[in-house]
């Protein structure tokens, strides 16, 4: 019999206590497993987002209003007592961040091969050359040997990518950066309170930035984002490039550059609301990790690698295996979805045929980024769920014997 039935002979119950409909494969019946649980997160807000939504409405304020102003209060305590401000999306960020840093035409930025299309399209932006790096085994977060390697005089600046939930090297980065003279941009879209010895991910470079859309470990309606900058000349910088080169105060005086990429209202009123809530979410992914972690532990596969002075905060749980494609499929037919975060390197994507890069030596990222798969880990994930993602995982492999 199927572990999936001896399990659950009616299948998991959904958050709110209701059977879950099944899907049919093959003439079996499974309950459908997400991969993210955003649209659960909202549908439980749906009551307070309409508060929000009237209070806004009232007040007359749809941008830079009061939310915003303590949702940004909020960030720059929490991320190192410095300043933030917030932003349309992390990729807006990360260009800003860059044209601040003063990175622009013939510079290059060193990025790691292993990593969503924003953090070399900003670069793009910018009108620099994103130079793609390998990763570490087993981390998969980038190298900071290939960057030492990558180093030119044309380098202008790191963007380290703390994949996953988890913080990269920083000690050896910063190292390298002060060595070089080189401005760093931490990407942390996917950790959100990771911490490195103590220290939370955006608190280490001369930027942090951060995505809030609507799928990460705290997110608005849509699209989002942060910047944790270091100094008060950076903020000013930042909070005018986001708004069309102007202070907030002064509506028709422009000093530079910039365009529009605020933050909603409404966003920050959930975003605020969220951060109050993530330290908790945070534990839930951990505590699902680890149930995974023991279940996994006999089997031939290599569930995700936690460095030592770093707390992961799981925004993704993804495992390394030979069989990435094959348990992709196996679980699909149990209605268990799971994600390749991301299934092509940047130096395979056709984008790039057309804009300037330069690509590094990369065998760690080409020999391995076909071997991950992420499974569903999110606070929403209710524990029947957890159950048959750890079956479906562990019929895949004792099936193969």
């Amino acid at each position: 019999m199927d572990p999936f039935r001896i399990l659950f002979p009616r299948g998991p119950f959904s958050m709110s206590g209701t059977l879950v409909a099944p899907i049919e494969t093959g003439g079996t019946e499974f309950v459908p497993v997400p991969p993210d649980g955003q649209h659960r997160r909202i549908a439980n807000m749906q009551q307070m987002i309409h508060r929000y939504l009237d209070d806004i409405v009232d007040s007359g304020t749809s941008l830079l209003g009061e939310y915003t102003h303590r949702l940004e209060r909020q960030l720059g305590t929490r991320w190192g007592n410095r300043y933030g401000v917030a932003t349309s999306s992390g990729t807006e960020s990360l260009h800003f961040s860059l044209r601040i840093a003063g990175v622009g035409p013939g510079d290059e930025v060193i990025v790691p091969n292993m990593t969503f299309v924003s953090t070399a399209f900003a670069v793009n932006a910018a009108h620099a050359v994103p130079v793609f790096v390998d990763v570490e085994p087993g981390s998969w977060l980038i190298s900071p040997e290939a960057i030492r390697r990558a180093i030119t005089p044309r380098t202008k600046a790191i963007i380290p990518v703390h994949l996953y939930g988890q913080v990269a090297d920083m000690d050896d980065i910063m190292a390298l950066a002060d060595e070089h003279g080189l401005a760093v941009i931490e990407d942390c879209a996917q950790a959100h309170d990771a911490t490195y010895h103590g220290r939370p991910a955006g608190s280490f470079g001369d930027f942090g930035c951060f995505s809030m859309w609507v799928g990460k470990n705290i997110g608005g309606l849509d699209d989002g984002g942060f910047v944790i900058v270091r100094d008060e000349q950076n903020l000013v910088a930042m909070q005018r490039m986001h708004n069309l080169g102007r202070d907030r105060t002064v509506r028709y005086l422009h000093h530079c550059w910039g365009t529009r990429s605020r933050l909603s209202e409404l966003n920050a009123a959930i975003l605020d609301y969220q951060l109050s809530m993530l330290t908790h979410w945070n534990v839930q992914r951990r505590m699902i990790a680890k149930a995974y972690d023991r279940a996994f532990a006999q089997l031939p596969l290599q569930t995700p690698t936690v460095l030592p002075g770093r707390e992961h905060v799981y925004y993704k749980y993804a495992v390394h295996t030979e069989h990435a494609a094959e348990l992709e499929s196996y679980l699909k037919d149990r209605g268990i979805s799971t994600e390749r975060i991301y299934p092509y390197l940047l130096s395979e994507q056709p984008a790039f045929a057309d804009l300037p890069h330069r690509v590094e030596p990369t065998p760690v990222a080409c020999a391995n980024n076909s071997k991950l798969l992420c499974l569903p880990i999110y606070p929403e994930l209710t524990y029947g769920e957890q159950q048959l993602v750890i079956a479906g995982v562990v019929s895949f492999f004792g099936n193969r014997v």
